[in-house]
């Protein structure tokens, strides 16, 4: 813990010089309470959130977030651009809430390396005060204290405190402004490569926007028809014609849809699946935005991360052996795929996660 949260209040310093004690204080609240204090009331919070965010001006050139720490991120309100829908936002705030188990006693720990730090002449703030004002903090209930006049004076900070989970579906929340929601079915498209988060982001969107999702893992290609040419072909590995008849061509009419996920590890078929007609539909994986299936989407969506990205989290996700798989025979055919069809280049919003 030391040398992470050491980086963090370093690095605090040098981009805000000018700050207070009381202001770094507050960091180390946030990145161990997360929006918990603000976030109790949905309704209050959606306030409190719509009044700043009318306040303030919107600047592209403002950075969207700023990593705190432990999993916190501050999410700028100057770079969320004003067309952006403001209930999803809060929602997400809501959400960020769950994902943060913080304790007295841990951020006393904090605050005794603050000590540390002092005694070391590592900080600008002498051991006293650092002392003093750490232990009237504690005395005051550990309650949530603002940013000091001088760090409002000088950096005019409007933000709130998301867990890091959902950087990316803020991401996706900010890009969907530029959608027509007018229509009677939307469906959204994400494509992208292995591990990059496809599957989480459609779970957490699909969440906000009371959507079903269709996963292409369902429509794996079953051993039958897994013949040297067909695999040879650019997605040939997914069961395209069976995702296109049985789910695509219907996403826009009035009607329930059923269809069998087919399962890669048993090679069988699960029971039926079905889809209840609702607005929002999100297809989801490598190789959804196939022009076999031609531009049936509103809104596609790719994501993408680094080389190292992929292997750690496929490495943790399916282990070695299945590692040497992907990396060996399925990243190339995604990239030969992503390549060739321009997937990232057409896309609408594009997306890297970290």
């Amino acid at each position: 813990m030391t040398d992470g949260l050491k980086y963090i209040i370093f690095e605090h310093i040098k981009k805000y010089p000018k700050l207070e004690l009381q202001d770094i204080l507050k960091m180390l609240y946030q990145n161990e309470f997360g929006p918990k204090h603000i976030a109790e009331n949905e309704i209050e919070c959606f306030k409190s959130l719509s009044k700043e965010f009318q306040e303030v001006e919107y600047n592209e050139d403002e950075v969207l977030f700023e990593n705190i720490g432990y999993g916190a991120l501050r999410l700028n309100l100057k770079a969320i651009p004003k067309d952006t829908d403001l209930n999803y936002i809060n929602k997400i705030i809501v959400k960020s809430a769950d994902e943060f188990c913080g304790t007295n006693e841990k951020l006393v720990v904090k605050f005794g390396l603050l000590v540390v730090m002092a005694q070391n002449k590592e900080i600008p703030f002498d051991i006293e005060r650092v002392r003093n004002e750490t232990n009237a903090f504690a005395k005051n209930g550990f309650k949530p204290i603002n940013h000091s006049n001088v760090y409002k004076e000088n950096y005019s900070p409007s933000y709130r405190v998301i867990s890091e989970k959902y950087r990316t579906l803020v991401e996706a929340v900010i890009g969907l402004r530029k959608l027509d929601t007018s229509k009677s079915h939307i469906v959204i498209n994400i494509d992208g490569k292995s591990a990059s988060g496809k599957t989480t982001l459609a779970k957490d969107l699909a969440s906000l926007l009371g959507a079903e999702i269709v996963h292409c893992d369902d429509f794996f290609l079953p051993p039958e028809l897994r013949t040297e040419d067909r695999l040879t072909t650019v997605g040939g590995n997914i069961h395209y014609e069976r995702l296109k008849s049985e789910v695509i061509d219907n996403l826009r009419k009035p009607k329930v849809i059923s269809y069998k996920g087919f399962d890669c590890r048993t090679a069988t078929y699960r029971e039926n699946r079905f889809l209840m007609n609702k607005k929002f539909v999100i297809v989801e994986g490598a190789y959804s935005s196939h022009p076999y299936f031609e531009d049936y989407s509103d809104f596609r969506i790719f994501l993408t991360c680094s080389f190292e990205t992929q292997v750690s989290r496929i490495s943790s996700r399916n282990g070695k052996a299945m590692l040497d798989r992907f990396v060996s025979d399925w990243i190339p055919q995604e990239n030969k795929y992503f390549q060739r069809i321009k997937i990232e280049e057409n896309a609408d919003l594009i997306i890297r996660s970290v």
